[in-house]
């Protein structure tokens, strides 16, 4: 047996792949301060006739780049990163009536700079669904990196309830002003503050020499569920944790592949 697995660690040929390879990358923890949420004229007018409003889940549905080489930078780009969001409020007419949830939208558009090397060849592939041509602009310029995020799950921070829309003034005296103007209570507006962990890649499709030690063969062979749904459930090990939740003193070990668990 350690002769096999000796033979499989040994180095055998050097083989080149296409690959895409992070040129730079970044992380960032955004706090989305009092962003717009906007309803659909029928959830703006239950929004307008609520009493107070709650929101705690908030969803990325899409993100959308806009590339941009930096001047006098040689390979560094500016990414902007514009990230749609559905809010989800939860809307009362009355201090103890239930609750009517009713979903909202807000955008946030953020930029950072990184590094993307310079490319100067287009690839394309036979397979028209993946047809790779980094430069949709015009054939007269170099073609870009492609950018990518990562993002977890948005955390609502803190969301407003107002009878006037917060004022986007640039000036202390415009601020002043919109600070004066009554209140008109005919519209509601609501507000989110978001909690957010990224991180943003520049990358390039590239041939590169790496090592090959051998193939990938599955060490388990496929098997087929014949069972009934009552067997399988059968299967199952009972649950006891979502019945007796652990107490504050407690270790809450075990619950995700970064917990570091004492064994016992």
């Amino acid at each position: 047996m350690s002769d096999i697995m000796n033979n499989s660690n040994c180095f055998k040929e050097a083989t080149c792949i296409d690959a895409m390879k992070i040129f730079d990358s970044c992380s960032d923890k955004d706090c989305l301060e009092d962003m717009a949420v906007t309803f659909t004229a029928a959830d703006q007018h239950l929004v307008n006739a609520a009493c107070f409003v709650k929101s705690s889940c908030v969803e990325i549905v899409s993100v959308s780049f806009t590339i941009e080489p930096v001047p006098f930078h040689c390979g560094f780009y500016a990414v902007d990163i514009t990230y749609a969001f559905n809010v989800y409020v939860d809307v009362y007419p009355t201090a103890s009536s239930v609750p009517t949830q009713v979903q909202g939208t807000a955008t946030f558009t953020k930029k950072v700079i990184l590094f993307g090397s310079e490319g100067r060849t287009k690839t394309f592939y036979s397979d028209e669904d993946t047809v790779y041509t980094p430069d949709g602009f015009s054939s007269c310029r170099n073609p870009l990196p492609i950018a990518s995020v990562n993002v977890v799950d948005p955390i609502v921070l803190d969301i407003k309830f107002t009878c006037r829309p917060i004022p986007t003034c640039s000036t202390v005296e415009q601020c002043l002003v919109c600070e004066k103007e009554p209140p008109v209570c005919g519209t509601k507006y609501v507000y989110v503050t978001v909690g957010m962990f990224s991180i943003v890649q520049l990358m390039r499709r590239v041939p590169i020499l790496v090592p090959t030690y051998d193939y990938c063969v599955p060490e388990k062979e496929c098997t087929t569920n014949s069972d009934s749904p009552c067997d399988l459930f059968d299967k199952l090990s009972f649950p006891i944790n979502e019945f007796f939740p652990k107490s504050l003193d407690e270790k809450s070990c075990c619950g995700g592949q970064n917990d570091n668990c004492d064994s016992e």
